[in-house]
Order: structure tokens, then sequence, then C-alpha cells
């Protein structure tokens, strides 16, 4: 992608299967915060692997949004990640591509630009099998919450670098 924006904001997911949706209904609501600007790039995408490294490729930042589907905690729980601590999203991880760590070492490898920063926001997902088109109520209230965190740290990265 040749591109003068700086930063770019990734929502993955299934936009069908209920709570799966929550990172391409994070990107869909910022694009009417953000939408129109020319730093920052929105992209909807649903595998991860391969493709979220190519998507990254040439930003100086990145964010992305996934459902995670761990057990471990409640549904609708937010939790920021980088790829140094790596858990498996919902989508960052495919049986039919390669996981995040894999494909960023091998973009490294070929000289592939990627972000300086890459940062994962995962929530946690109560149902990611049923078809529908809303995310359950737990989800739905984290979706404000990942894009306060996001607008917050790109209002903190500085003014001269993609605010």
């Amino acid at each position: 992608m040749m591109t003068t924006a700086k930063a770019t904001i990734i929502g993955i997911g299934n936009p069908l299967l209920t709570d799966d949706a929550v990172g391409i209904v994070t990107v869909r609501r910022l694009q009417e915060t953000l939408g129109g600007r020319d730093d920052i790039v929105l992209q909807e995408l649903y595998t991860g692997g391969i493709r979220l490294m190519e998507a990254m490729a040439g930003f100086d930042r990145a964010w992305v949004v996934d459902a995670m589907v761990t057990g471990t905690v409640p549904p609708g729980t937010l939790r920021r990640f980088s790829p140094a601590d790596f858990v498996a999203t919902r989508h960052t991880a495919s049986s039919h591509d390669t996981d995040l760590a894999t494909a960023l070492e091998t973009a490294r490898l070929l000289g592939i630009r990627l972000p300086r920063e890459i940062t994962i926001w995962g929530v946690e997902a109560a149902e990611v099998g049923q078809f529908g088109e809303l995310p359950t109520p737990a989800v739905a209230m984290a979706v404000p919450l990942v894009i306060a965190s996001i607008l917050g740290e790109l209002s903190s990265v500085g003014r001269s670098s993609c605010v």
C-alpha cells in the first residue's frame, strides 16, 4: 500500500459473527471520528497472519483490534498487548496462514518496513460462533473503551507523528 499516512488502525473479524466483529465495529465507529484524516488509515481485515503484516507494512504506528477467546476473563474485558507478549487473538493466528509473530519476523527478514510500535487490543468475546450483526452487550460496552484508549494513545503520540 502506497500511502502518506503515518498510522493505521486495523479491525479484524467477521462482521456476521456476533462478538467476532468487535474489531470491525470499532474501526467503523472510529471512521466517524477519524474519517477524512490523511495521516491515519482505517482498515478492516477478515483474517490475520501474513495479511495483517501486509496491512501494517509502511506505517510508523499500528493499532489492531480483535476478539479473543481465553475463557479466563469475563466477556468484554479489554487487554492491551504488543507483539512481544503475544497471545493469539481470534484472527492473528490462522490455520490457513501463519501466526502474527512469524509473519512479523518474515517481514523483517525480507526488509519490509513495519511500524516501530504495534499495539494489539484484544476484547474477550462471549459468542463467536453464532450469526448476528451485533456483538453481545458486554462486548458492545467494550467498544467505546477501545476507541477511547486508541484516541488517547493517538493524542499522546505527538502532533508531528500521527495527529
